[in-house]
């Protein structure tokens, strides 16, 4: 199985509003260079089956527009609470056995992608930049420490 963790593209500014903050939108910039992006990542071998997302305005953008890229419909698209900021990596294996996808793209915030990497590969750190993908192999079940790191982009790498 293997698992991409996902970091929401580039969203508006945050505010102090702590309510606001759930329903920040992508920037426009943050959209359109995510969405090439996408259909880059839609062109390699071995793209997702299923796409899951935070319910965050701006993780769900980014979700759907992976989503597209890769032809899914737009009901296919999970939102789930899990994958709200603090995500407890319990419940993130729980819904990827639920899932039971080959491969499955994950859309989040930081910390938290950063701290589920290192969880599942057993240390180390990266840092995900607005829009980054890890794509975390696995032999077996999804589990701390039995995931290798099999490659880290982000937009800025592969657009010009």
């Amino acid at each position: 199985m293997q698992v991409w963790l996902v970091r929401h593209a580039v969203a508006v500014e945050r505010h102090l509003d702590l309510a606001a903050d759930f329903d920040r939108p992508l920037t426009a910039k943050g959209r359109r260079r995510f969405r090439r992006f996408a259909r880059w990542l839609a062109d390699r071998p071995a793209p997702p089956s299923a796409v899951a997302a935070s319910p965050l305005v701006r993780a769900v953008q980014t979700a759907a527009i992976l989503n597209e890229a890769l032809g899914f419909k737009e009901s296919d698209l999970r939102i789930e609470k899990c994958l709200a900021p603090g995500v407890d990596i319990r419940r993130l294996i729980s819904l990827l056995k639920k899932v039971r996808a080959e491969t499955i793209a994950v859309v989040g915030h930081e910390p938290d992608m950063s701290c589920l990497a290192a969880k599942f590969i057993g240390g180390g750190s990266l840092t995900f930049g607005k829009g980054n993908i890890a794509c975390i192999e696995f032999d077996g079940n999804p589990a701390p420490g039995a995931g290798s790191l099999r490659w880290f982009l982000g937009p800025r790498l592969i657009i010009d």
